[in-house]
């Protein structure tokens, strides 16, 4: 098709216009897409609230872990040890730890049976000889003179009866005592004879050590005795681990001269070795309420302490505090605006900006609703 010269500008015309229509439409898409907030994705993250909670400042002491039952098993017989157990074997109680030589032990008991045996017989002679005396005292056919005589010898070979069964038990006793068994369940730790040795009597043969029912021990200032009374809660660590216990004992008497007394504070968990160094947190007074938040709510920074709270929008709003005292996985915060059930963050706020909305998850990848 062919266009008059009039006709082929007025095309051009349309087309200029056209296309200064699109660039100006375009144009104004893109400024409105750049008018739009540039808002990040929201972040998944776990929260827990703020709470009024009694906060008892700790004071910490040193302390030791030991075992409730600890003992250095002795001999109560002498004699030549022929066996004794190897050090770290597990033994219940009333199991084998060691054993002397027995064999002259053996004779004794057999002896001493012997003897009874003896004995009873002249005992039953006598009580049989009583027995007719008595009748015939009934016809007044015996002098009572004579009859005394024989209820005497009847009196006696009963005690000699007796004193041969205290003997025979004895001997019986010395030669169960020849192997020396656990007080309680434990490990031996260490063994202070071998086999061959001679033992004495109470010469120590084992150390036994419970590695279960643990305690701790420590020292105590006098001044707090008023404050420390058994059962209360107090804290353990050392170092690596933080853990609630209770205190079992205060033992009330302090020493003159360090002026401190000793308590002991129960371990339900056997994780702890005997020997272990640890600080132990005292209450030293009866508390005071103050506001706390989870330990694992606070983001530390070189700027400072602060946390995320999430507002009612569901965004992260990050607050500066001062934090104090610690009760367990809850830390006192000393200053901060933050209120009793404010929802704070506790996982996800190391990816976290002021402002930034989040979405309530848990710990298996579900979201939860505030």
């Amino acid at each position: 098709m062919r266009f008059t010269k009039n006709q082929t500008l007025t095309v051009i015309a349309i087309a200029t216009i056209s296309g200064a229509a699109f660039l100006f439409a375009r144009a104004g898409t893109v400024n409105a897409q750049a008018d739009l907030p540039n808002e990040p994705a929201p972040v998944v993250v776990e929260i827990a609230p703020a709470v009024t909670s009694t906060i008892v400042p700790m004071h910490w002491v040193p302390g030791s872990v030991g075992s409730r039952h600890d003992a250095h098993v002795a001999s109560a017989e002498s004699g030549k040890v022929i066996q004794v157990a190897e050090v770290g074997s597990q033994v219940r109680q009333g199991e084998v730890l060691a054993r002397v030589d027995d064999e002259a032990l053996a004779l004794a008991v057999r002896q001493a049976e012997a003897n009874l045996q003896r004995t009873e017989s002249r005992r039953e002679y006598a009580e049989r000889q009583a027995t007719r005396m008595e009748a015939m005292e009934q016809r007044s056919s015996i002098a009572e003179a004579q009859l005394d005589q024989i209820r005497t010898d009847r009196d006696e070979r009963r005690q000699e009866s007796a004193e041969a069964s205290v003997a025979l038990a004895d001997a019986q006793r010395r030669f169960r005592d020849a192997t020396i068994r656990a007080p309680f369940d434990g490990m031996v730790a260490e063994r202070f004879v071998e086999v061959g040795e001679h033992l004495d009597v109470g010469a120590p043969v084992v150390r036994l050590v419970n590695t279960v029912d643990l305690e701790i021990i420590a020292r105590a200032p006098v001044a707090m005795a008023a404050v420390l009374k058994s059962g209360a809660d107090v804290q353990i660590r050392d170092g690596q681990r933080l853990q609630d216990a209770k205190l079992r004992v205060v033992v009330p008497v302090g020493d003159a001269a360090s002026r401190q007394l000793e308590v002991r504070v129960a371990l339900e968990a056997s994780a702890w070795t005997v020997g272990s160094a640890v600080e132990v947190g005292l209450p030293s007074d009866n508390g005071r309420a103050a506001i706390a938040v989870p330990r694992d709510a606070l983001v530390l920074r070189n700027d400072g302490t602060y946390v995320f709270r999430v507002n009612a929008e569901s965004k992260a709003e990050r607050l500066s505090v001062e934090t104090g005292e610690s009760q367990g996985e809850m830390i006192e915060v000393l200053s901060g605006a933050l209120a009793d059930g404010d929802m704070l963050v506790t996982r996800g706020a190391e990816r976290l900006e002021p402002g930034q909305k989040v979405t309530i998850g848990t710990r298996d990848g579900a979201v939860a609703v505030l």
